[in-house]
């Protein structure tokens, strides 16, 4: 299991993230912005994204948006976290960082 090395507090690389409604009822993390990167004790960058669809648990095929950072399950170079995800869900994405 990785832990970020960045300086970052509050930073969980394994699970989706925590949201919270607006006053329009949809879902904020808690924690963001989308986009952001940190590096991981297993030597991966992982970059803060929402999926744009369904996601399986470890999918090794995941590609993200560069301007909009909504990750979809098709012919990319990201692993998506251990756990599955549905549409519109956040969580931290790794790659090799080298």
């Amino acid at each position: 299991m990785a832990f970020t090395i960045t300086p970052l507090a509050g930073i969980d690389l394994v699970n989706l993230a925590n949201t919270n409604p607006n006053s329009a009822g949809t879902s904020i993390p808690t924690i963001g912005p989308v986009g952001a990167e940190v590096f991981g004790s297993d030597g991966f960058r992982y970059v803060f994204a929402q999926a744009g669809a369904a996601i399986t648990a470890s999918t090794t095929t995941c590609s993200i948006n560069a301007s909009t950072f909504v990750a979809t399950p098709s012919a990319g170079t990201y692993l998506s976290p251990a756990t599955a995800m549905a549409s519109g869900d956040y969580a931290w994405f790794s790659k090799a960082s080298v």
